[in-house]
C-alpha cells in the first residue's frame, strides 16, 4: 500500500545511510584531533584544529540535512499509507448492515476510535521503526567496514 511513496522511500533511505555514515567519520575526526594536540610546533596545532573545527561544522551541518531529510520523507509516507488505511477502512466499515452497528463494540465512537488508533499503528511501523532499523543496519555496517580499514586487527578482535 506504501508503493506509490517509492520516491520519499528512496529519498529518506539513502539520508538514513548519510546520516549513520557521518557518525563514525565523526569519530574519526575527533580522535584525530586529539592527536594533533602532541605536536611540537604550535603553529601548526593552531592551523591543524582550525581545519578540524572547520570540518566539525561541516559534519554538523551534513548530519543535520541528512536527519532532516531522513525523517521528513518517512513521516510524509507513514502519514499518506496512514491517509489510505483509514479510507479502506472506513469504506469496509460503509458496506456493514445497520444491524452491526448496535453492538456496544461496534458503535460510531467505537469505530471512529478504532481509525484513529490502527491506523496511526501502521505509520508508526512505516515511519519509525523502518527509519530505525535502516539506520542501525547501516550504520553498524559502515562502522565495522571503516574499522576494518583503519585498523583492521583491533576490529576483528571487536567482532569476534
Amino acid at each position: 500500500m506504501n508503493a506509490p511513496e517509492w520516491g520519499r522511500a528512496l529519498i529518506g533511505c539513502l539520508a538514513a545511510i548519510g546520516a549513520v555514515a557521518i557518525q563514525p567519520i565523526n569519530a574519526y575526526c575527533v580522535g584525530s584531533l586529539v592527536s594533533k594536540y602532541f605536536r611540537s610546533d604550535k603553529s601548526a596545532v593552531k592551523n591543524k584544529s582550525n581545519i578540524s573545527a572547520l570540518i566539525s561544522v561541516v559534519i554538523g551541518a551534513l548530519n543535520f540535512i541528512t536527519s532532516l531529510l531522513q525523517h521528513y520523507n518517512f513521516a510524509v509516507m507513514g502519514e499518506r499509507l496512514t491517509k489510505r488505511v483509514r479510507k479502506k477502512l472506513q469504506a469496509k466499515l460503509m458496506t456493514y448492515e445497520m444491524g452491526w452497528f448496535d453492538d456496544d463494540e461496534n458503535t460510531s465512537a467505537a469505530s471512529c476510535a478504532r481509525l484513529a488508533t490502527e491506523a496511526s499503528i501502521v505509520r508508526s511501523l512505516v515511519g519509525d521503526r523502518m527509519s530505525l532499523l535502516e539506520q542501525t543496519f547501516f550504520g553498524s555496517v559502515f562502522a565495522y567496514a571503516l574499522g576494518l580499514v583503519l585498523t583492521w586487527r583491533i576490529t576483528l578482535v571487536v567482532i569476534d
